[in-house]
């Protein structure tokens, strides 16, 4: 297990933070899985954490062993990105806003990275994540690609990614129906169909990260539709 920084943007002080532990069991074949969450600007220290990682806080003073880890036949690499993420870094006023700039700090992290430890490049390198990592790792993946990198990139795995907000809101419903939370024809149903309308009106404007129309959509569901099944 190791961990620490590696600049991306010296002109601006940048630099990530990454959290890397070895795989616990020898496998076939040496493979790394790089973890991204999501927000944007949520910590991959959450999935280190709550999800995949080797441990789990059981009270503030004890660390106990996850037996359902990802480490056991892979290694894990976490890394909070894009800068100013979790213990990532940069100066005011420097946070990037694009995703291809995004894409280009990461894989200069993964130079840097090699160059510390270059035993990498004997993995297969897999990048997951979810939520809005559904951004993220398909354009890290093409950065890799087109740079040609040194990496044996072999898959992406992306859960619940955010890819598409209009398909995205547009599918909660329909998910809420077929899994009996909300019942089809319903005054919630009818409800929840209102707000879809109304979030499409907003999204047609324009498309935002965070549209509060579309979000109550949701909520609707998670308030009323388990507890009120109507």
């Amino acid at each position: 297990m190791h961990a620490g920084y590696l600049p991306v943007d010296p002109k601006h002080h940048g630099a990530l933070f990454f959290w890397h532990f070895a795989s616990k069991y020898t496998s076939d074949k040496p493979r790394t899985v790089i973890w991204f969450n999501g927000g944007p600007g949520s910590s991959s220290l959450i999935g280190a954490w709550a999800e995949i990682g080797p441990f789990r806080f059981q009270d503030e003073n004890t660390i106990i062993e996850n037996n359902g880890s990802w480490h056991m036949f892979v290694n894990l690499l976490f890394v909070d990105q894009p800068v100013g993420t979790g213990f990532s870094y940069i100066d005011m006023g420097a946070l990037i806003h694009e995703l291809d700039e995004m894409a280009n700090h990461f894989v200069s992290f993964l130079d840097r990275y090699i160059e510390v430890f270059p035993e990498l490049l004997q993995n297969d390198i897999y990048l997951a994540g979810e939520s809005f990592a559904g951004q993220y790792i398909p354009y890290i993946a093409k950065e890799i690609l087109t740079k040609r990198s040194k990496l044996k990139l072999r898959g992406l795995l992306i859960g619940n990614g955010w890819i598409d907000p209009v398909t995205i809101y547009e599918s909660y419903l329909p998910f809420a129906v077929a899994n009996n939370l909300v019942k089809n024809n319903s005054v919630l149903y009818n409800d929840i169909s209102n707000q879809l309308r109304i979030c499409q009106r907003a999204l047609s404007k324009e498309v935002h990260v965070f549209e509060e129309e579309c979000y109550l959509i949701m909520n609707q569901i998670l308030s009323d539709g388990a507890m009120n099944n109507h």
